[in-house]
């Protein structure tokens, strides 16, 4: 038994270490749901104010040529702006296991104490086995004020109304003046 033997049997020790623990971390990774599935968490700002925030009504339906169309009640009960929401719908078959799921951005900003309604119509795939599904909100951002805010002047250039109209030639030349030949 030389030098030989004993590196083999050392990198096949090693190697089947390595293995075991593969093999170990992704059976823990194997959800019902699939491989590396997990369950959506909401932002650290936002976990205090998801009980204020509620999908209170959802609706889907499958249209001819792969449309869906979704819609979606959501009450802000907070006192805060809110705006970006993630809804996941999770799809179940008749048998109740789990098919599928897809997730909705729904864009705009709800304010504070208001229940919005928001249909959306998307070419996507469902699961046409899909029998049952069950929706939730997940996440979404809160809408803070702008850093910054436009101000158009009135009239034309320096906010004083040109003679003839915005961007009339100027008599004096420069700008906007006819050219001289």
């Amino acid at each position: 038994m030389g030098k030989k033997f004993w590196a083999n049997l050392a990198l096949c020790v090693v190697l089947g270490g390595l293995f075991t623990f593969a093999v170990t971390n992704i059976s823990s990774a194997l959800t019902p749901k699939g491989l590396f599935v997990t369950d959506p968490k909401p932002s650290a700002e936002v976990a205090a104010l998801l009980p204020k925030v509620q999908l209170v009504n959802y609706r889907l339906s499958e249209q001819p040529g792969r449309m869906v169309q979704a819609g979606f009640v959501v009450r802000n009960s907070s006192d805060q702006d809110v705006k970006n929401i993630n809804i996941l719908c999770e799809f179940y078959g008749a048998d109740g296991k789990f098919l599928d799921r897809k997730t909705w951005l729904l864009s705009g900003k709800i304010p504070a104490g208001e229940t919005m309604q928001h249909n959306s119509v998307g070419e996507r795939f469902v699961n046409t086995r899909a029998k049952g599904l069950q929706c939730s909100l997940v996440d979404f951002d809160i809408a803070k004020a702008p850093s910054f805010v436009l101000h158009r002047a009135s009239g034309g250039h320096g906010g004083q109304e040109a003679e003839g109209g915005y961007g009339a030639a100027s008599a004096e030349g420069g700008h906007g003046a006819p050219a001289e030949h």
